[in-house]
């Protein structure tokens, strides 16, 4: 009951938020004047929310499309990466290494090389989204492998379990709380990065778009898209945090 309470006065608090926010957004249109080619007022890009509604939906189920597939991919990749890292000390430095390297490559150079190999449909922006998220799902579950190896080995021991045995009923389980931070951040990444990957080219999606609203100076298109990410990127989030406290309903921490 405490902790419902605490979720609408959390909720309560947002709302008040973004309600301020537009309030002063709005205020600040009208004191200073901003054009609309500037920056178009709250009901501007409300009304091409409402106007474009069915383009961004078409553009949207063709990023959500790119999304999905490259992000079940970085996560089944992440896993079994975690898991080769865990059995082999050797791998794991390997794997280190390389994905630090990989992280130091800006993406934004890749995506037109990715482009000009694969095309402009959705294998760039999948194989995009699987360089961009692969890295913080394994490296954060190898962690967690690691520290529950370290905190819970005596207890395999003591329940005389095989590596493999002890790894799928002790140290999986207690690394699912790193496992679920490293998808809380990658579920953000990989919608981010297919919308990035269109505007460098593609044939449809939010990306091509938002692209087009620059080209056209249409302020509040693009506007409309930003809101259409950030709140697809909240709800993400939102259910990934839920998803979590249900399968990880053991955790003293979730039921104090």
């Amino acid at each position: 009951m405490r902790q419902r309470k605490n979720k609408f006065a959390n909720f309560l608090i947002l709302i008040a938020g973004i309600a301020f926010l537009i309030g002063l957004w709005e205020v600040m249109i009208v004191l200073l004047q901003i054009p609309n080619y500037i920056l178009p007022a709250p009901q501007a890009v409300l009304s091409t929310l409402a106007s474009d509604r069915l383009i961004l939906w078409e553009h949207f189920k063709s990023t959500f499309f790119q999304w999905s597939v490259g992000l079940s991919i970085s996560i089944a990749a992440a896993l079994f990466l975690s898991w080769l890292a865990f059995e082999s000390r050797h791998f794991d430095n390997l794997l280190s290494r390389s994905l630090v390297v990989s992280q130091s490559v800006p993406y934004l150079t890749i995506a037109p090389l990715l482009l000009l190999w694969l095309g402009l449909g959705a294998a760039p922006k999948i194989v995009l989204i699987l360089l961009t998220c692969t890295f913080p799902i394994t490296q954060l579950t190898t962690t967690g492998l690691r520290n529950a190896q370290k905190e819970f080995s005596t207890l395999a021991v003591i329940l005389r379990l095989k590596r493999r045995s002890a790894l799928k009923h002790i140290y999986a389980p207690a690394a699912l709380p790193d496992f679920f931070e490293g998808v809380k951040i990658s579920v953000i990444y990989a919608f981010v990065s297919a919308v990035l990957a269109e505007l460098i080219g593609s044939e449809s999606g939010l990306g091509v778009y938002l692209s087009r609203a620059q080209s056209a100076y249409r302020t509040d298109r693009v506007l409309a898209v930003v809101v259409v990410i950030v709140s697809f990127s909240l709800m993400c989030s939102w259910m990934t945090r839920r998803v979590a406290q249900k399968i990880l309903f053991w955790r003293v921490e979730g039921n104090a």
